[in-house]
């Protein structure tokens, strides 16, 4: 096998592959209503696409096209060099499509549209390799019924390969035919003719500048139909622009070209399609992207809100973030005098109510002191289970239920701006029973809780650092420590080597005061110390939290179904940048015209 039909075979797999992916687009249902619209005019092209894939190597359909009168069935009968169809000047002379084919061709393979038609067999040397057919005028004044020149035109014009565009002087800008060449023209490659050059005056540069916005226009060919068919009739050589005509189909539109034309026909075909459903698409691009950001700005505004007010409850909390952090500080100090007293002091409670217990004298006495020391204790673990189950009512706190309902209300208008069938979103955007996201809640949560732990560990480690260890333990001594001199000195010194009197009441009472005053000025100072780095914590936290990108949302279907729509989007320019790049590779066929990329319209 040659590296010219390798290449051929390999390109034919790409552009199957790309067809099956059009197919398979969007690849499951979607809620907004762009994405359907595109498939539904996707699956409405794609069978034309396969019916032109399938018909690569059999004989290319060439449709003579052209107003009334433009002398249609006149340059039939000159490029055959025969009368095989009826010609006329003025009015419709063809209603019905005339199908020219040799009688060596198996006419059924090409699965033409044979209802309503008349089809001659003739031997004639164009008609080896193409198949040529007259068809009706599209601007004929008719009622557009099944019947009408126009309905037939257009139910036979998808199965053609190359359109022969027929015009006059009079008629080259006539509005309705332009219509109809610009929905025939996708998939079809194109031959400008201007007829009647022997009584109508050369405009093809004006006919040129007036299509070139449109169409790639490589030649245009004047011919006089009459006098090219009776200079064969006579057995004459064909002179004029005719001859020129009658050896560019010949040379173009051979057997070799016909796989070329009909892969260039699929590609500009689908690239019409993509090109227009992309568009479509895009269209909905700033209503899509505004309801992304409201989306966003819903689920940041309820974000920084839960945050604010986990940071006021935290800040309220004081008592219990204080209790939390001396024991996380005491756990990491180990056994020091200072965090002795941090001990005793957090346990103070517990401490007084067993002494009252060990001084109760009577069964009643002991049944109250145990009845209140309980109670003391449930109330400090109720305290605790508080602060760990504090982070887990903010829901109920941050966004009141009217709140929520206003913004359903204004994402819901959003939504059916942006093309979205707001009723099969219903229960995410208009249910009343789900003030916040649940998943979008608990992420939050979790975070928060997550952050709060990690608060309290991280304010631990820093007041448990060895300088401030020592620092507290060093101060903190300096008064037990003289105490604890003083009275040694007066027991050990100076009641044994001179006789002083042991230190009394008077001297115990006012130190044990003082004591008391210094236990409570340096448990006075670590809280402060604890409060001061409690409320900066608390504030970067809060900052973490809102700065936070949480991966759910608050209305997680319809961000679902927006990031759907855009991934949509995005897999349909894809396919249309790898239709683009087959056509770059296809080798350019110059000679045939075709209609340009940006104006393609599929039909």
């Amino acid at each position: 096998m040659r590296q010219a039909e390798l290449t051929q075979l390999e390109m034919i797999s790409h552009i199957d592959r790309l067809i099956d992916r059009c197919d398979e687009w969007p690849g499951e249902s979607s809620a907004w209503e762009p994405a359907q619209r595109a498939r539904h005019f996707l699956q409405s092209v794609l069978p034309r696409v396969r019916t032109v894939r399938e018909r690569l190597q059999l004989p290319l359909v060439v449709a003579m096209f052209g107003g009334t009168g433009t002398g249609k069935s006149s340059l039939v009968n000159a490029l055959l060099g025969q009368e095989v169809v009826t010609a006329g000047r003025q009015r419709p002379t063809t209603t019905r499509p005339q199908i020219l084919v040799h009688p060596d061709i198996n006419f059924d393979l090409l699965q033409l549209p044979t209802d309503d038609c008349d089809i001659h067999r003739t031997n004639a040397p164009l008609l080896e390799d193409l198949v040529i057919v007259d068809c009706p005028d599209p601007d004929t004044s008719e009622n557009e019924d099944a019947t009408s020149n126009l309905e037939r035109l257009r139910r036979f014009l998808p199965h053609s390969d190359v359109l022969i565009y027929t015009s006059t002087q009079q008629k080259y800008r006539s509005a309705n035919v332009q219509d109809e060449l610009r929905e025939a023209a996708s998939g079809c490659k194109l031959v400008f003719v201007q007829t009647h050059a022997d009584r109508d005056v050369d405009i093809r540069d004006d006919w040129k500048k007036h299509l070139t916005g449109a169409y790639e226009i490589p030649d245009l060919f004047f011919v006089d139909s009459v006098k090219g068919l009776q200079e064969q009739l006579n057995g004459q050589p064909v002179s004029g622009e005719l001859g020129r005509l009658q050896n560019f189909l010949l040379h173009q539109l051979t057997s070799s070209n016909r796989g070329r034309i009909r892969r260039d026909n699929v590609l500009d075909l689908l690239y019409a399609t993509l090109s227009r459903a992309t568009a479509l698409l895009h269209e909905y691009q700033p209503t899509l992207q505004k309801l992304e950001a409201e989306l966003v700005r819903n689920s940041r505004g309820i974000q920084e809100q839960m945050s604010r007010q986990l940071q006021e409850d935290l800040l309220g909390a004081r008592q219990l973030w204080e209790r939390r952090l001396v024991d996380a500080v005491v756990r990491r100090w180990g056994s020091s005098p200072f965090s002795w007293l941090l001990r005793l002091n957090h346990s103070l409670g517990t401490l007084l109510g067993s002494f009252g217990l060990m001084r109760a004298r009577t069964t009643a006495h002991i049944a109250l002191l145990g009845l209140t020391q309980g109670t003391r204790m449930w109330k400090q673990h109720q305290q605790e289970q508080d602060f760990s189950s504090m982070v887990s009512d903010l829901n109920d706190l941050a966004v009141s239920e009217t709140e929520i309902e206003e913004k359903r209300l204004v994402l819901n208008g959003f939504a059916r701006q942006a093309g979205f069938e707001t009723r099969k979103l219903q229960r995410d955007v208009s249910e009343p029973n789900r003030p916040v996201g649940s998943a979008f809640q608990a992420e939050f949560l979790n975070d928060a809780q997550a952050e709060v732990d990690e608060a309290v560990e991280r304010l631990g480690k820093k007041n448990s650092k060895s300088h401030v260890k020592l620092m507290y333990d060093l101060l903190f001594l300096v008064y037990p420590g003289f105490l604890l001199w003083r009275i040694g000195k007066n027991f050990f010194w100076d009641s044994f080597l001179f006789e002083e009197p042991i230190l009394a009441a008077d001297f115990y009472i006012p130190a044990g005061v003082f004591l008391l005053l210094w236990c409570g000025l340096f448990i006075m100072f670590f809280t402060r110390r604890l409060r001061r780095g409690l409320k900066q914590e608390v504030r970067n936290l809060v900052t973490r939290l809102i700065d936070r990108r949480l991966h759910h949302d608050m209305f997680p279907v319809l961000q679902r179904e927006c990031q759907q729509a855009q991934a949509h989007t995005i897999e349909l320019a894809e396919l249309e940048e790898e239709c683009s790049a087959l056509r770059a590779e296809q080798p350019q066929t110059m000679s045939l015209g075709a209609p340009r990329p940006a104006e393609v319209e599929a039909r």
